[in-house]
């Protein structure tokens, strides 16, 4: 896992992001594209000296010391991704996303020339697309060199140059003996240089094949002394995110097309848009996008190359699958020239194999994983070694036997013994790490719960028992509750010596949490509060303490309105728990029968009536911090199947490879989601990569168990007591409920097209 920073845009961030997004919707739209795609060199000469020269955008990645902006990859690929929006024809990719990489690759000396008059606007450069993943290798031996006296001669091929054929001086990457050098070719003055411009398909972006016979290069940027492999895997790791960020901005404007056309196009005398299945291909269209942005704006950070690879290989495959579903949508006229989406669809078919095939770029990631060792955390050492250290002290002897065990599918082993260690976890002050001080908790910075959860999962700390208290109902109590409730409850769950259960969802609601059947009303002889009905799917409700309930306290009242949060003993008479047997064998969910059971008057948070209020409220904790801990569970998962893939001999598979290195990359984009939601902020609940999260990671879970199974082979056949096999087995089989409770794929794929997309809620016929 990388340093934790949260993925939310600053306000100079914004700024870059809203006023390129201003200024290209109309400089660059759909007429204005179409024009350059039809001119002579396809770009606006009279716009690219606006980008260039005013607006600075050449600079935005290169040094102050060489007159650009100094800022990062991050700053270009928000950039880049509005570009890529509005199909920005014009210089930018190849100067500022291929040419530049490789010139601070380069290093100091002749390059900073070279950057300062990009910086300036005064440069157009034209660079060759690799061949293959990166300009490493076969790359640069396309070309062959030749040291004499007067300086180097080439000879060669390049296949595909960006803007070859306009460019005022050509980037070549070749082979002198052991090193990679970088040259620079001016068309206007070589002898020996054929160029061809191709007359590709998609005319946004021109290329041309240049023939190099003898030519004479101009000069020599690397200073004589090569660049070497880890400075060209940077480059290529920038090129690969802001590329992603461009494929990124098509894809978006692919569903923002045809959530247009699809609210204005009737059939049947009503807009498509209030179809269900017009809809859920929105929505999927909205899932895809969401988790690349996060994977895009998650790798700009950090330029890690494995995580810019996963980020360009996930790019490639969402800017085709949404091009392609924006022609399906938009029906006959979606296959028509008048209509934009076939722009979209050719850009995506002709940036298939731009800086690497995303199969190859899987290899790559595959390698990665596979590699006998990851590398260490290097944020927060000292933080870091006190949680390791603790947990080594104490992982041990009785809770020896609790390694790795008691997660999801694993709920029932040894309750007892996972209650004391919940205690033993509190006797530490490991327990409610992010909750205030003031409340008991122990106040850590959001990076410290993370490399808490992260050390926590490395050092195979059990399923946590308390996690509903410490992670639902203790913050809601925190936020919603009164003094009272506070001094009463939160105590007990710092301490693991109270556990929660959840009562919300009902038999015949589904995936429906506002259709709640349980009622509740006042006792007239003491006040307190009565409650009948039935909850189901009540996770670990045989072993805990108490429930949270929401019922219904105003009769005849629908959704939202009329309930009320209840806290109720469940030890108590008028309440039964059944145990409901799963998939795969075990009992960890229940049903839960009131028959009159009784809640404290004092036990009611908040208002009678605002029961909606308090449950959303809860919801929210389910997100941020909270998904970086479940996510640090799912990377132990994928390193089990890992480790099983060796040991099966399956880690040559080339499918089982190309399996596990998407499992890698979606693993990145969750991550990345859960940064961008660290802000917080009243409005996390609709912001688009909430309304994507469970949705992403319940298919993505269910993925890993099928894999995992596919990868133990006959191992998989019989039951298991195996430690290597058995986790493996129970994730197969309970990740399959992940994609059904807490709202199931059909409802998330609703929320998603009507709160994030603003689609209608049904179909209606006309008036």
């Amino acid at each position: 896992m990388t340093n934790v920073t949260t993925l939310a845009l600053t306000p100079d961030q914004q700024l870059i992001r809203d006023s390129a997004e201003t200024f290209l919707a109309d400089a660059s739209d759909s007429a204005a594209v179409r024009r350059a795609m039809d001119s002579e060199h396809g770009y606006d000469a009279g716009l690219w000296q606006r980008i260039a020269g005013e607006l600075g955008w050449c600079g935005v990645a290169i040094d102050e010391a060489y007159g650009g902006l100094g800022m990062g990859a991050f700053e270009l690929a928000l950039l880049f991704e509005q570009a890529g929006r509005r199909l920005l024809c014009s210089p930018l990719f190849a100067t500022v996303g291929l040419a530049v990489p490789l010139l601070q690759a380069a290093g100091e000396g002749p390059a900073e020339g070279w950057l300062r008059r990009i910086a300036a606007g005064e440069l157009r450069l034209g660079v060759n697309l690799p061949a293959h993943a990166d300009w490493r290798g076969p790359q640069s031996s396309r070309v062959r060199v030749v040291e004499h006296a007067g300086g180097w001669t080439l000879d060669g091929e390049l296949p595909a140059v960006v803007d070859g054929a306009s460019a005022e001086s050509l980037l070549v990457l070749a082979q002198v003996r052991d090193a990679t050098g970088l040259f620079v070719v001016d068309p206007a003055a070589c002898d020996g240089l054929q160029i061809t411009p191709l007359d590709t398909w998609d005319r946004g972006r021109r290329l041309a094949r240049v023939g190099l016979r003898g030519v004479v290069a101009r000069e020599r940027i690397d200073a004589g002394v090569g660049i070497s492999e880890r400075a060209l895997e940077r480059a290529a790791a920038q090129a690969r995110v802001v590329f992603a960020a461009e494929q990124l901005g098509n894809a978006q404007s692919c569903l923002d097309l045809t959530v247009a056309y699809v609210a204005e196009r009737k059939q049947f005398g009503r807009p498509i848009a209030g179809f269900q299945a017009v809809k859920h291909r929105c929505a999927e269209m909205m899932v895809r996008i969401e988790a690349l942005r996060s994977a895009v704006y998650a790798a700009a950070t950090t330029l890690e190359p494995i995580a810019c690879a996963g980020a360009r290989a996930l790019a490639a495959d969402t800017a085709f699958w949404c091009a392609q579903e924006a022609i399906q949508l938009h029906g006959g006229v979606g296959f028509t020239w008048e209509y934009d989406p076939q722009l979209y669809f050719k850009r995506a078919q002709a940036a298939v194999a731009w800086l690497g095939r995303a199969e190859v770029l899987r290899e790559s990631i595959a390698q990665s994983l596979l590699a006998t060792s990851a590398p260490a955390p290097t944020s927060m050492q000292g933080f870091r070694a006190e949680v390791a250290d603790w947990m080594r002290a104490h992982l041990v002897g009785r809770f020896e036997t609790l390694r790795h065990r008691g997660g999801p599918g694993d709920e029932e082993f040894k309750p007892a013994l996972r209650k004391d260690w919940e205690r033993e976890l509190a006797a530490g002050g490991w327990t409610c790490v992010g909750w205030p001080l003031e409340h008991g908790g122990r106040g850590l910075s959001i990076e410290q719960q993370v490399i808490f959860h992260e050390e926590y999962a490395r050092a195979g700390g059990p399923g946590r028992m308390g996690h509903i208290g410490e992670g639902l109902i203790g913050p809601a109590l925190i936020h919603f509750g009164n003094a009272d409730q506070q001094r009463r409850f939160l105590p007990d769950i710092v301490a693991g010596r109270r556990y929660w259960a959840q009562g919300y969802s009902e038999p015949n609601a589904g995936s429906d949490l506002a259709n709640v059947q349980t009622r509740c009303w006042r006792d007239e002889a003491d006040g307190s509060w009565r409650v009948q009905g039935q909850k189901i799917w009540t996770s670990l409700a045989h072993e805990s303490d108490w429930i949270f309930v929401l019922a219904r306290c105003e009769p005849g009242s629908k959704g939202g309105k009329g309930l009320a949060f209840l806290l109720l003993p469940l030890r108590q008479p008028g309440i039964e728990i059944r145990p409901i047997r799963q998939i795969g064998g075990g009992r960890e969910f229940n049903e839960v029968f009131f028959d009159g059971a009784r809640a404290a008057a004092e036990d009611l948070v908040g208002a009678p009536g605002e029961g909606w209020k308090v449950a959303m409220g809860l919801l929210e904790a389910e997100r941020g911090v909270s998904t970086l801990g479940q996510q640090m569970h799912f990377a132990q998962e994928l390193d089990r199947v890992i480790a099983a893939a060796r040991r099966n001999g399956l880690a040559d598979d080339p499918m089982i490879r190309q399996r596990l290195a998407q499992a890698a990359i979606g693993l990145q984009a969750m991550r990345g989601n859960a940064l961008r939601m660290l802000d917080g902020g009243a409005d996390v609940g609709l912001r688009r990569e909430a309304l994507i999260g469970k949705y992403f990671w319940s298919n993505w879970h269910r993925d890993l168990g099928k894999l995992a199974m596919d990868v133990l082979g006959d191992e998989a056949l019989a039951v298991s007591d195996d430690p290597r096999v058995r986790p493996l087995q129970q994730l197969f089989f309970f990740s399959r409920a992940d994609t059904i409770y807490a709202g199931s794929n059909e409802i998330q794929l609703n929320l998603i097209a009507e709160r994030g997309l603003g689609m209608p809620r049904e179909a209606r016929p006309a008036a």
